[in-house]
């Protein structure tokens, strides 16, 4: 299972949303209850700036396993910014099946 880098294990309940491809993100908004994403994203979201500082001092593709856990869980709150803050509806979900949907991975 992933872990958090220090700073972040706080964060640390919701690492079943850090996943390392976007279908996978696609899959678990799909399959949450909205509460849940809601709370996810009013997490994630305060300690936005945070994540991306840390983050930062890394490059891409060479991050310790622990900020890429990081990474990938900031990404999966990108996956569901739209839903929460637009849509506000977890029916607007089925309007492409993310099933069918192909993602560069």
């Amino acid at each position: 299972m992933p872990t958090l880098p220090e700073p972040f294990r706080d964060l640390e309940p919701y690492i079943d949303w850090s996943l390392p491809t976007e279908v996978e993100r696609m899959a678990r908004k799909a399959e949450v209850p909205m509460e849940e994403i809601i709370e996810f994203h009013g997490v994630l979201s305060a300690r936005l700036e945070e994540i991306v500082e840390y983050l930062n001092q890394f490059p891409y593709g060479e991050m310790p396993p622990d900020a890429q856990s990081l990474c990938d869980l900031a990404l999966s709150l990108v996956e569901v910014s739209m839903l929460v803050e637009m849509y506000k509806n977890p029916d607007n979900l089925n309007m492409v099946d993310y099933e069918r949907f192909v993602a560069y991975q």
